[in-house]
């Protein structure tokens, strides 16, 4: 997981540069260093509490920033890039470290606008850092911690579609059980 989140920090930063965002001016790098290394310490021992990952991994952050004398303001940015790296279409709309922070990440676990990264920073990433079986280790470890703690699954959500992919028969409702509700409680 360190791999995956050094790798994203350096995906971020080739993307802030295509599309011409100047560190010190656009975004802090040290922001963004620390939202895209933190984004999965909802994953670990550390980060764990009884929200979905990227929420637990959130407040961890945030906490973490307070604790290193970091002021609220950067505490809240972190908050939000690390609850938002999951959340496609919502977080490119935010701050530049927030829609860094998702953009670094896609790029590395899902190649998505993996093009905007440098080639020679592609590279040199994954040489420095391997990949290791990164998609399938980060699978298995959100749904084990849904298996340990349900709280932690949320509908349609990135937790959600690693739960269904890995346990096909899983207990939660589906899109289809939500769309067949009905809109009013009886």
């Amino acid at each position: 997981m360190l791999n995956h989140c050094v790798r994203s920090f350096f995906y971020a930063r080739s993307i802030a540069a295509t599309r011409n965002l100047v560190a010190g001016t656009d975004y802090d790098d040290e922001t963004l260093f620390l939202a895209t290394v933190l984004h999965d310490i909802g994953l670990t021992e550390e980060g764990r509490g009884p929200n979905r990952f990227e929420v637990d991994g959130a407040f961890r952050a945030a906490r973490f920033a307070r604790d290193h004398g970091l002021s609220d303001a950067t505490a809240d940015l972190l908050w939000d890039a690390v609850a938002l790296h999951t959340s496609t279409g919502i977080a490119v709309h935010k701050q530049p470290v927030v829609a860094l922070t998702h953009l670094g990440i896609g790029a590395d676990i899902f190649g998505f606008g993996a093009e905007e990264v440098d080639r020679a920073v592609l590279d040199a990433a994954h040489s420095a850092f391997p990949w290791l079986d990164l998609r399938e280790r980060i699978l298995e470890t959100v749904v084990h911690q849904i298996d340990e703690q349900p709280s932690k699954w949320a509908p349609v959500s990135f937790a959600d579609a690693a739960y269904r992919r890995l346990r096909p028969d899983n207990p939660f409702p589906g899109l289809d059980e939500f769309c067949a509700a009905p809109a009013v409680p009886d």
